[in-house]
């Protein structure tokens, strides 16, 4: 995941976001003011995101309504003892 912080002419925040998903695809989202202050992101992890496809410039990204950070566990494969996993939120 990576997040571009930047405002409107207005001064209003909003984000631009780049995100993978579970077959390794790329997808570039945007927050724009009302969503990204409602729905701030919360760090690195995993998110549930809800919003349209757009297309412009035959690139597609999702425009961002709604978005969630998920509950996830520690991959035992980068844990030393499996006693050590935990959910992360």
């Amino acid at each position: 995941m990576a997040i571009k912080n930047t405002g409107t002419s207005k001064g209003d925040r909003m984000n631009f976001g780049t995100f993978d998903d579970l077959e390794g695809h790329f997808i570039d989202t945007v927050h724009f003011p009302p969503s990204a202050a409602k729905y701030p992101f919360r760090g690195r992890g995993v998110y549930e995101l809800h919003g349209k496809v757009v297309e412009e410039f035959d690139f597609q990204s999702i425009e961002v309504e709604a978005m969630f950070k998920l509950n996830f566990c520690d991959d035992p494969r980068y844990t030393d003892k499996v006693e050590q996993l935990k959910v992360i939120s």
